[in-house]
Order: structure tokens, then sequence, then C-alpha cells
């Protein structure tokens, strides 16, 4: 059965390290998916906010010269902390190869006060 949690997640750290009656790991998948959806919605997409997402598609078209990775991994901590703030970045990597037009981000991130850091993992092609 598919899990359903309502984005954005309502944290409770009083109960499961989680959201309310979510086990962790379902509590993990569900930050994933709505990671997932923050990086790959473009600005303007989301009808209830404009502000909304990163757009990593739009990064593919860009010429490697232009594309600063550093520029890019702001954008991704800035919407985090702005649309999931009970998220803490550890740590963000962009591989852009320009020869196959990908573009992969790597995340490593905590939530809820947990010890134990998590990857959070999307290519773009």
């Amino acid at each position: 059965m598919p899990l359903s949690i309502k984005f954005p997640i309502n944290m409770n750290s009083e109960t499961n390290a989680g959201a309310d009656s979510y086990t962790d790991s379902q509590t993990t998948e569900a930050i994933k998916q709505n990671m997932r959806m923050l990086l790959l919605t473009m600005k303007g997409e989301y009808i209830w906010d404009a502000n909304f997402g990163v757009g990593l598609s739009n990064y593919l078209f860009e010429n490697d010269v232009s594309i600063s990775t550093a520029v890019l991994e702001g954008e991704i901590r800035n919407q985090i902390s702005t649309y999931m703030p009970y998220v803490a970045v550890d740590g963000i990597v962009v591989q852009l190869d320009s020869n196959n037009q990908t573009l992969k981000v790597q995340l490593r991130f905590r939530y809820n006060g947990l010890s134990i850091p998590e990857l959070f993992e999307i290519e773009v092609t």
C-alpha cells in the first residue's frame, strides 16, 4: 500500500522522531518524495506558490561554464530551509555531465534532530 503523507509534512518531535503516527522509515521516504518534488518542480509551476521549486531540468540546457554549482547548491539550501524547515542539510554534491546531458544531486540530511544522516540522490537527464 503506497504511503500517503500530506505536503508539507507536519513534523512532531514528541512522537517517533517523525511525523504524527508514522514510522521513521515512512517519514524518511515521505521527506525524500517531498525533496524530489521540490527539486524537480520549476518556479511558477506550483500554482499556489510561484516561488516553490528549484527546476533542476532547467540546468541541463545551460552551458557548463555558465552553471555555478555553488549558486545551485545555495538555491537548493534556500528552498529546503523555506519549504522543509524540519530538514538539516549536511552536504550537497552537484555533478554535471554535459556530454551525457545529466545532472546529479546528492543530499545528505537529517531531520528532527536524529543523529543518523540520510542520503537522497536524484538524477535528471
